[in-house]
């Protein structure tokens, strides 16, 4: 079963109530219609048949909208509220439930996303070729003293928990978590008009590339900039939202001049916050203003990896100063680190050599070799290692 919670309105309940009783254009063709449960007092819409010119949902109407003119009246407050909450539950293509397990089911969810006796909803079974979904509309206002609204933070995660807890009650086949696939829901609009054009949606399409471009970079233990360069090459391009630090709080993938929210993609998993928290692309908060250019970049040229390294001075009881490096490859940071410590030390009258020595894994040392013999026993003391670590691989 997937659950699938529609974006919250403002005003009258009159657009998705109609809907939901086929009053108004659909996108699939209509089968079944049946009321499944409510608990309004208004009479079943559908009780005097499904022609159109019979359904009668005026009474459902004003009984919803009456809930927020009774707020209004009672609670002097200029906040914009959004009560009209519409959610649709689908089974598999073959799967059934009864009325009687629907009624159920639609009861258990309810309850699973805060709902209560004191939130009027209608939930309606919609029959076609394809399977079986029930839509449900709901009042976010409470009929309680405060006129209460029913939370809707993380009610896609409680979603997806709750429709899994409704698979295991009625042993229904598992529909995989949102974290666990790439796949995402097709309008039947969309599907459609891709058919018609011989094509997959764009959005789909794009979905495909990014979840190639994640995966590979994570594979290889990248960071963000191999996934903008890994996206680039397949023509999708990244954009960032900042925070007052100029830091991104948000990421946004461009294709074929559209731009599409990681959020309204995927936010499961193509969150800026999900890519690094949960998908394992890693971020140095330093490097973004160096993101932000390689994000802009729109050439299809080939790229040079340019690696920075950082050189670290150890001195004994003393606090390790880092240099920041850059280079193109082995042959010139050794030269280059010979350069720095050659330099640094002749202005002590110290002649340097450097013999090269792999201490552990992943971090190559230079030993010091020096004519410290001739200098006093305090200087000798002093010891001074230097060590490069392989920080970051950025593309240029």
């Amino acid at each position: 079963m997937i659950g699938k919670i529609t974006d919250k309105g403002v005003g009258s309940f009159r657009n998705r109530i109609e809907y939901i009783f086929g009053l108004c254009k659909h996108e699939h063709a209509l089968t079944t219609i049946r009321t499944i449960g409510r608990n309004c007092f208004s009479p079943d819409p559908l009780r005097h048949g499904h022609d159109k010119d019979k359904i009668d949902v005026e009474e459902m109407i004003q009984e919803f909208d009456a809930v927020e003119k009774l707020r209004n009246n009672a609670i002097d407050s200029d906040r914009v509220i959004k009560p009209v909450w519409h959610a649709i539950l689908s089974l598999k293509p073959g799967e059934t439930l009864t009325d009687e397990q629907w009624r159920e089911a639609i009861e258990m969810y309810l309850t699973d996303l805060g709902f209560s006796d004191l939130n009027k909803w209608v939930a309606v079974l919609h029959g076609d070729t394809d399977h079986q979904h029930c839509h449900v509309v709901a009042q976010r206002i409470r009929l309680d003293e405060e006129f209460s609204m029913v939370k809707d933070s993380n009610e896609r995660s409680r979603s997806c928990d709750s429709t899994s807890r409704i698979e295991d009650h009625f042993g229904l086949i598992k529909a995989p978590a949102p974290t666990e696939t790439w796949g995402t829901a097709i309008s039947r609009n969309a599907l459609e008009a891709a058919e018609r054009e011989g094509t997959i949606p764009l959005k789909h399409r794009l979905i495909a590339k990014i979840a190639g471009a994640v995966e590979t970079t994570a594979a290889a233990q990248g960071d963000m900039f191999m996934l903008i360069s890994l996206l680039r090459k397949q023509q999708v391009y990244v954009h960032f939202t900042t925070n007052s630090d100029n830091q991104p709080t948000g990421i946004a993938y461009e294709y074929q001049g559209k731009v599409i929210s990681g959020r309204q993609l995927k936010r499961s998993r193509l969150t800026f916050q999900k890519l690094t928290q949960q998908e394992g692309i890693s971020y140095d908060p330093e490097t973004f203003r160096e993101l932000e250019v390689e994000a802009a970049r729109r050439d299809s040229e080939r790229e040079e990896r340019v690696r920075i390294y950082y050189l670290v001075l150890r001195a004994r009881n003393r606090r390790p100063r880092r240099i920041s490096i850059r280079v193109q490859n082995q042959k010139e940071l050794e030269a280059t680190i010979k350069l720095i410590i050659t330099a640094i030390l002749s202005l002590f009258g110290i002649k340097a050599n450097f013999e090269f020595e792999d201490k552990k894994e992943g971090a190559p040392y230079y030993q010091l070799r020096s004519n410290w013999a001739s200098l006093p026993q305090s200087e000798q003391e002093k010891d001074l290692d230097i060590a490069w670590d392989d920080h970051k691989e950025l593309a240029l």
